[in-house]
C-alpha cells in the first residue's frame, strides 16, 4: 500500500493522506467532530484509518455518492484546521 501526504508548506502538518487499498482511492481528511457525523451519512465516508476516529475521516473517492462539492469543502476544512 502507497501513501502520500498533503502537508501545510510552513509547519509540514498533514492536510490529506491519499492511498489506495482493494483498488478503492481513499483520502483521510481532519474534519470537526460534528462535521465529520454529518458526513458520515455517506457510504463512502468512515472513521479515519490509521488516525484519530474523532477528528479524521476516510472518504472513498471512486465509485461516490459524495457531491464533488462536498469533497471539495471537506478538504478546504481540513487544510483549515490544519493550519
Amino acid at each position: 500500500m502507497l501513501w502520500t501526504a498533503i502537508r501545510q508548506r510552513k509547519d509540514k502538518k498533514i492536510i490529506a493522506l491519499i492511498f489506495e487499498k482493494d483498488d478503492d482511492l481513499l483520502i483521510d481528511l481532519k474534519l470537526t467532530p460534528e462535521h465529520g457525523d454529518e458526513v458520515r451519512e455517506y457510504d463512502e465516508v468512515f472513521p479515519g484509518y490509521h488516525m484519530n476516529k474523532t477528528h479524521w475521516k476516510t472518504v472513498r473517492v471512486n465509485n461516490t455518492s459524495l457531491p464533488f462539492e462536498g469533497l471539495v469543502k471537506m478538504i478546504e476544512e481540513s487544510d483549515k484546521l490544519t493550519k
